[in-house]
């Protein structure tokens, strides 16, 4: 079990608050997304990159791969209540949505792991393609959907049975992926393609792609889910994309190395992780716009969902 030093805490404030997981400098900036200030700095050891906010806002999971595993933070007190050993594999990471499961990803054993939330142990081990990267898991808690990255494809795994139903390829390299909500269709980042595959997750079948810049990391939905924002790591931009017509309708510029990305729960605030400017930049879905630039830590990341509801 392992205990986090806190810097610059200062009591709980009115939720939602953004949890910014620090890769070089093994920390989480956590940002009051009322008045995006930097609110406290936890320290996280074994440089964290995966993050995913339980549903109900008590806890944070925080993936560690130089520390082999997962920490987890209490929102209350901003600090790490325990540690979760896995392997130096451990990358992308999810909550179910009733906040008993957490999924983590193994980028070198090609699997996912199933762990209890209630006493952190891990109930299975579930088999997926090459170097599994982003997590999501649909609202109704029926699947867990994997981006295999070097296998080129999306696995859609049925969380009842723990078994893979459907593995469908994608674009070149798929990394970060979300669903709407409605869970009716999937989007994939794809890194190497330069484009984002769009899914019909009732059949798998693959309903579009659009070409966006170069590397595109991670996806976020905003406005009910009529605009996608896709981070292009390469180009520090993010691409907009207009979900009826699966065109881009801006390409909007950020900090360098942009990663991380999720909505606020108003659905209009995106936040973008700019990873080589240890900043977040806080995107206007209405006015396609930056509209504040926050000071975070070194290495900012954040590769998952990072916001509490």
């Amino acid at each position: 079990m392992g205990v986090a030093t806190v810097f610059l805490y200062s009591p709980v404030q009115a939720a939602p608050f953004a949890y910014i997981t620090n890769q070089l400098g093994d920390s989480v900036s956590v940002i009051d997304a009322k008045t995006n200030t930097v609110q406290s700095t936890i320290f996280v050891q074994g440089k964290p990159a995966g993050v995913a906010v339980a549903p109900n806002g008590e806890r944070v999971y925080v993936s560690t791969p130089e520390a082999k595993g997962v920490a987890v933070i209490d929102t209350k007190t901003n600090t790490v209540i325990s540690t979760i050993k896995l392997t130096e594999g451990a990358l992308g990471i999810a909550v179910s949505l009733d906040n008993l499961r957490l999924y983590v990803a193994d980028w070198y054993e090609n699997k996912v792991s199933v762990i209890d939330t209630q006493n952190f142990q891990i109930i299975t081990t579930i088999d997926v393609e090459k170097s599994p990267s982003g997590l999501v898991v649909s609202s109704d808690n029926q699947f867990l959907y994997v981006a295999n990255r070097m296998s080129n494809s999306i696995s859609q795994i049925d969380l009842k049975t723990l078994k893979t139903k459907n593995v469908t390829p994608v674009g070149k390299h798929p990394f970060g992926i979300t669903l709407d909500s409605k869970n009716e269709r999937l989007y994939s980042a794809n890194v190497q393609s330069d484009d984002v595959s769009v899914l019909d997750t009732k059949t798998m079948h693959l309903i579009g792609t659009v070409k966006v810049n170069k590397l595109p990391y991670t996806i976020a939905l905003a406005k009910n889910d009529s605009l996608a924002f896709v981070t292009n790591q390469e180009d520090g931009n993010v691409s907009v994309i207009d979900t009826k017509t699966l065109n881009v309708i801006k390409d909007i510029t950020v900090g360098d190395k942009p990663e991380g990305i999720s909505t606020h729960s108003d659905d209009i605030h995106v936040y973008v992780a700019n990873w080589f400017d240890n900043t977040v930049s806080v995107m206007d879905a209405n006015t396609l716009s930056v509209i504040e630039t926050i000071k975070t830590g070194s290495g900012s990341r954040a590769f998952g969902q990072f916001f509490s509801r």
